[in-house]
């Protein structure tokens, strides 16, 4: 769970970086706020697809991700 944890963390420092409320995201993303927050808490695998999506969203590049 600890590779999760991290990825959800980078997730929400990136979305807090790039100014974009959790809600806001999750409607760009076709997604519930609820998952989103979930991803973000580590308790649930963001899926590749999904972190592409958000990366283009906030303009960084999956290489920004570990």
């Amino acid at each position: 769970m600890g590779k999760q944890v991290n990825k959800g963390l980078e997730l929400k420092i990136l979305r807090l970086k790039a100014g974009i409320r959790q809600y806001e995201l999750a409607a760009k993303l076709g997604i519930h706020p609820s998952r989103l927050s979930e991803i973000e808490s580590g308790r649930r695998a963001p899926s590749p697809e999904l972190v592409e999506r958000l990366t283009q969203i906030v303009k960084v590049g999956q290489r920004g991700l570990r």
